[in-house]
């Protein structure tokens, strides 16, 4: 579809995803090795684009937890492994390393599930899974030494990775991961001393990057950090000013300008009857394509012709904006709720921030709404 039919559009910065992963690995240990978290189509990204992008970087591993995402990464060619985050049954197991991806364990019916899967005399490779803390999902630690060693013993079967998750979003949550962290680190010790090293040992991810904690594990698994959200409730925990949002422009055109004088009976934001002159100009974007109704007392803007405008309404399909300072905006003028223009410029933070959610929910609710562009990493703007 032309941006000219619906125009409305959502700008994705790979180089600014490229630059997030080399702010990480200056963050951890030389030698660590980096799995990138594609789940949830890469946090709202784009899992095949920045697959593509991250493809030459040397990685682990990719992970995410939709087949179909995992489908399309192979189909694109793409080298890296993918690992699946635990999430299909027993009895799908099969399907996935047929796919050649490779599944993780959780427990001992898909263990047993990946080894009938096993050609006769080949191994499937598995990454297994250990609740270290968290309590959501996963081997439980206490028993994950005795699990791994009958694994070990088990025809079919090759554990390449071992890992856990321990994300927290402040200081508390922080001093939790660390002793959790030690938790992980104590087995991943006792199975050393069993000759029992999987190549991929995780427990680190971005919140434990970002706050400098460090653990036993070889590998770190990153989301958040890489596509420049903050893992954190509390923005004092961690500096992440090295760190840029690869989400850069969310934007529309204007469809409409519309005066109304002095005293005009309209209804837009609540009026009915304005005391004085007003401009409106309305965008063909809104809660269909992700937006959110601003909360109460927020105070929402957009750029228009380098200068900050009120947005008065978000509806369904549209976005309703006041243009009185600006006489000199005209239908298919460019809108941007998220970008610069000029000298002015409007941030994820603020443009999460008025609809009253958190920077990954923003970026997520626009996943596959809006026509999708990336530049950067090699190449100008495409679009997808």
């Amino acid at each position: 579809m032309s941006d000219s039919v619906h125009p409305g559009w959502a700008v994705y910065d790979l180089d600014r995803l490229l630059a997030n992963l080399a702010a990480i690995r200056r963050r951890c240990a030389p030698g660590q090795s980096f799995i990138a978290a594609l789940k949830g189509n890469a946090y709202g990204h784009g899992a095949v684009p920045v697959a593509r992008a991250l493809e030459g970087e040397g990685l682990a591993a990719f992970m995410t937890g939709s087949y179909d995402e995992a489908c399309r990464l192979r189909s694109e060619g793409l080298r890296t492994p993918v690992v699946m985050f635990a999430g299909a049954l027993p009895e799908g197991l099969a399907d996935l390393i047929r796919a050649g991806l490779v599944p993780t364990i959780v427990d001992r019916a898909g263990a047993e599930a990946a080894a009938r899967a096993a050609a006769a005399g080949e191994t499937v490779p598995v990454y297994v899974k250990v609740d270290a803390g968290l309590g959501r999902l996963g081997v439980p630690l206490e028993e994950a030494e005795g699990f791994l060693v009958d694994l070990a013993a088990m025809p079919g079967l090759e554990v390449q990775g071992l890992y856990t998750h321990l994300p927290f979003g402040d200081a508390r949550g922080r001093d939790w991961a660390g002793q959790r962290f030690a938790a992980f680190d104590s087995l991943l010790a006792r199975l050393e001393e069993r000759g029992l090293a999987p190549p991929v040992t995780q427990a680190g991810a971005s919140a434990s990057v970002a706050a400098g904690l460090a653990d036993r594990g070889n590998a770190v698994c990153v989301g958040h950090l890489l596509y420049g959200l903050s893992p954190f409730a509390d923005a004092s925990v961690a500096d992440l000013s090295a760190f840029q949002p690869v989400l850069a422009e969310v934007g529309s055109r204007l469809v409409q300008v519309s005066d109304h004088p002095q005293g005009s009976d309209i209804a837009i934001a609540g009026s009915y009857g304005i005391r004085r002159g007003r401009r409106t100009g309305v965008a063909p974007v809104g809660a269909a394509q992700g937006l959110a109704r601003p909360v109460p007392g927020s105070r929402p803007e957009a750029l228009i012709r380098g200068r900050r405008v009120p947005v008065l309404a978000v509806s369904l399909e549209h976005l309703t904006l006041d243009l009185s300072d600006v006489e000199d905006a005209a239908v298919g003028d460019a809108v941007l709720l998220l970008g610069r223009d000029g000298e002015a410029a409007i941030g994820l933070d603020e443009f999460a921030g008025w609809s009253g959610r958190r920077e990954l929910d923003a970026v997520l609710a626009l996943s596959g709404r809006l026509a999708a562009h990336y530049r950067g990493a090699g190449g100008g703007i495409t679009r997808i």
